[in-house]
């Protein structure tokens, strides 16, 4: 499927370069995208149409069912998909000068530190990018490896080991209490970080090993001071995806109505978000809400406006104020995001929101897990200001002290390894 995807659009990225009517540019760009689509609705969400149609004609007392089909989902669709709409609109509107050879368009399609799980890197600097004559330089080689090591250590200690505990939360979260499950949430919340944007440094620290420059996915979010500069700091490569391509476009579209034109866009931005997770009613839901949650700032005013964060280790009030409203509110959206339907969301819900949740917490949790939890926030707010936590952290010291630092990471990795456990974003 990949194969064939990537050549099929590439012969119609041919087609739209050389057209010379501006008509025929957009029947090609309109089939390219149709046929990239198409693959993927039918391999994430043809069972959800079915299903959900089922249901519908089960109201009617239809009992005929249409039956599903067992469809194999090809590892990371979604990202390569929207790598392939991209390269298509990017020749359309120009931004792509020339043509790539076919190899080089096959290396930004299925590049294979980023095939599971991203960075959805755009066509246009990627690919200019690889023309980029590369040298072997020991200071990348070297940030590489300590990215990656940062990304280990984020995936095998942080994230593996909280999952340990919320996989074990969620199966009995109809027995717990409402402060063990709003621990639950919480924990999740640091494990979908930690996990994803764990993945995201070794696939950066990956590609600086082979001399190629790829976008940064994580912003430090955890710190967000509210809706806006969250979504400015989480799957960035997404985000600014939808943001050139969807979102602008539709705000144009409704800017006729003025505010409600752009809650109009913004709703409709995260609804995609939702259904580009996966073909679930929680997802959908999840998307929704994000876009909702816009709806305050953009009656202020307040939506584009960016937050100068300080980069002191002691917080402002400011954000000693926004950063932990900021923390639950999405802590608690990601109930929505990790429940397997909506069934089990609402009554996850009901249980934070009941008298139990000032209760202590019935769930035991291993102390040393969040011992190096604490451990890897207090990195990542110390190093805000960098690339990643690790960076530029005892670069000014003695050679010792700093390998002595990353040998301690490295035994960590090894004291805390457990049953690897999959890339939670390699399903979507």
């Amino acid at each position: 499927m990949l194969v064939a995807t990537t050549g099929v659009t590439y012969f119609i990225g041919n087609k739209i370069k050389s057209a010379q009517k501006e008509k025929s540019k957009v029947l090609w760009l309109r089939s390219g995208v149709f046929i990239v689509l198409i693959q993927l609705l039918y391999f994430k969400y043809f069972n959800f149409f079915i299903e959900n149609f089922n249901d519908f004609l089960h109201l009617f007392g239809v009992k005929d069912q249409l039956g599903l089909l067992k469809i194999i989902f090809p590892i990371g669709i979604s990202f390569y998909s929207f790598r392939m709409i991209s390269y298509l609109l990017d020749i359309r509107n120009n931004k792509l000068k020339e043509i790539p050879s076919l190899l080089d368009y096959a290396v930004f399609i299925a590049f294979f530190p980023c095939i599971i799980a991203g960075p959805i890197d755009r066509a246009t600097p990627f690919l200019k990018n690889l023309k980029i004559k590369r040298e072997f330089s020991s200071s990348q080689f070297t940030d590489g490896l300590k990215q990656i090591l940062w990304g280990l250590f984020k995936k095998l200690v942080v994230a593996d080991n909280i999952a340990g505990i919320t996989s074990q939360l969620f199966e009995s979260y109809h027995t717990l209490n409402g402060s063990a499950l709003f621990i639950g949430a919480v924990l999740y919340f640091i494990q979908l970080y930690s996990d994803f944007s764990g993945y995201t440094d070794m696939a950066i620290g990956l590609s600086k090993l082979l001399g190629i420059k790829i976008q940064p996915n994580f912003n430090y979010p955890l710190f967000a001071q509210n809706v806006a500069d969250y979504w400015r700091r989480w799957h960035i490569s997404l985000t600014s995806w939808l943001t050139e391509y969807v979102f602008t476009p539709l705000s144009i579209h409704f800017r006729d109505y003025d505010k409600y034109g752009l809650i109009m866009a913004i709703i409709i931005n995260f609804l995609v978000v939702g259904l580009w997770h996966g073909a679930e009613w929680h997802y959908i839901v999840h998307g929704l809400v994000s876009g909702i949650m816009f709806i305050p700032l953009i009656l202020n005013g307040k939506m584009n406006k960016k937050i100068k964060a300080s980069n002191n280790f002691i917080p402002t009030k400011e954000e000693m104020k926004n950063i932990p409203v900021t923390f639950i509110l999405f802590a608690l959206l990601m109930i929505l995001f990790f429940s397997k339907d909506m069934e089990m969301a609402t009554k996850y819900y009901q249980g934070i929101f009941s008298l139990s949740f000032f209760q202590l917490p019935n769930f035991p949790i291993q102390k040393e897990i969040i011992i190096v939890t604490l451990f890897m926030l207090l990195l990542e707010w110390g190093n805000r200001d960098k690339e990643y936590a690790i960076k530029e952290i005892l670069v000014e010291k003695n050679i010792v002290l700093r390998w002595g630092f990353y040998y301690v990471l490295v035994f960590l990795v090894f004291l805390f390894y457990i049953a690897p456990k999959g890339f939670i974003y390699a399903m979507f």
